[in-house]
């Protein structure tokens, strides 16, 4: 099996206000921690961990072992990963759209928190 758009070196990713799903990640390194948006109801709203890409579909890895791909697009980035590697997820839904997006570590400390996603917002 091919695996193709990985890296094997640098830092896991976090939320950015350009880069707040693994599709917007320009490398995709295997053990990047996601939270799974997707259309699997057993694992919706649940965190795993990227594999590899199988075709088009990013392939996950969860707690209990399952393998599930899923479209890069419904695999949201943490919005901070602290130094014990622990991830951090801030999911919220925009008011507008009522779609889930993934706090940058700044929007989450800010005094003002986001309520639209970066698609609704101004």
């Amino acid at each position: 099996m091919t695996i193709i758009g990985t890296s094997s070196v640098g830092e896991f990713a976090v939320a950015t206000e350009s880069q707040r799903t693994l599709r917007d990640l320009r490398v995709k390194r295997k053990g990047q921690p996601v939270y799974v948006v997707g259309h699997d109801d057993r694992y919706k709203g649940k965190e795993a961990i990227f594999e590899y890409f199988n075709v088009r579909l990013a392939v996950v890895k969860f707690e209990d072992g399952k393998l599930v791909g899923y479209d890069p697009s419904e695999l949201l980035l943490p919005c901070e990963i602290h130094e014990d590697g622990v991830a951090y997820f801030e999911i919220r839904y925009c008011q507008t759209c009522d779609q889930l997006f993934p706090l940058t570590s700044a929007e989450f400390w800010a005094e003002q928190e986001r309520t639209e996603c970066p698609e609704c917002a101004p």
